[in-house]
């Protein structure tokens, strides 16, 4: 799984009762969870293993987006961020079939949340990496 930069400038308003902004599609969908399952992969080199809800196959322009789905990334983000590094990255909002939608400043909590773990991780990371050598030791053990 590769890493993708994180869009964390969504923009949004509503001019004269029409909305003017980002709007998020399939491709910032699989951003964000092709993120997060980069993020477990690198949080399990370093914690125990855990696992994360599984959303499958990457979406197309035509998917849709459901609630639950939406729900499981937010879900997955805090099982990593708990089995981590535990930072506070605000209220996780729980969506509801035919309720609210994430709007643009949802988005930016949740990507950059996503973006300061996947540093303080990759930062965790380097700062653990090990000689393969001992100093000091003539001829071997």
């Amino acid at each position: 799984m590769a890493w993708s930069t994180p869009k964390t400038d969504w923009k949004g308003g509503v001019v004269a009762g029409v909305y003017t902004g980002d709007r998020f599609n399939a491709v910032d969908f699989n951003r964000i969870k092709n993120n997060i399952e980069y993020l477990r992969e690198l949080a399990i080199k370093m914690y125990e293993d855990f696992t994360i809800v599984s959303l499958g196959a990457d979406r197309i322009p035509k998917d849709y987006f459901y609630a639950d789905e939406i729900n499981s990334l937010e879900s997955n983000l805090v099982t990593i961020n708990a089995r981590t590094l535990n930072r506070d990255y605000g209220v996780v909002p729980t969506y509801v079939e035919n309720g609210g939608t994430m709007d643009f400043k949802e988005l930016n909590r949740l990507e950059s949340a996503i973006l300061d773990l996947y540093e303080r991780l990759t930062n965790e990371s380097e700062g653990r990496r090990m000689f393969t050598w001992n100093f000091g030791m003539k001829g071997g053990l």
